[in-house]
């Protein structure tokens, strides 16, 4: 029977909550150990990503990234924290910014598996898309 991904980051999530950083720091290194031999280790890194957000949701953390066509303000950033505070109930947000100048203006935010497209180049492009139909 094959192991999904979500199990193993469940699994992993389980082992290691509540444990001393000791003991966690064994349980991960078990935990790659098992993975080399089911030859499973080419799954970590997706492994890792769902743990993560496993991690950080039950701790009231978000981890979210924002690409812009410029660097934003102090202000914008303190914005989109409460919003997506506001929207997802996260206690802490963890904004990771990216510049894009394609994106010519406006922005685009990923968190949560969802995205806010509001940069000027898709609203451009639907734009486009209602003048040619």
């Amino acid at each position: 029977m094959k192991i999904s991904v979500q199990q193993y980051a469940r699994s992993l999530y389980d082992s290691v909550v509540g444990k001393t950083d000791k003991e966690a720091k064994l349980v991960c290194r078990n935990f790659v150990a098992l993975l080399g031999r089911t030859r499973e280790l080419n799954k970590a890194a997706e492994i890792m990503n769902i743990f993560t957000e496993l991690w950080n949701k039950e701790h009231g953390e978000l981890s979210a990234e924002l690409i812009s066509a410029r660097e934003l303000g102090a202000s914008t950033r303190e914005t989109v924290i409460a919003y997506l505070q506001e929207k997802t109930g996260a206690k802490k947000v963890m904004l990771a910014e990216n510049i894009d100048k394609k994106l010519i203006g406006g922005f685009v935010l990923k968190y949560d598996n969802k995205v806010v497209d509001g940069s000027l180049k898709t609203s451009l492009a639907q734009l486009k898309n209602k003048i040619s139909n």
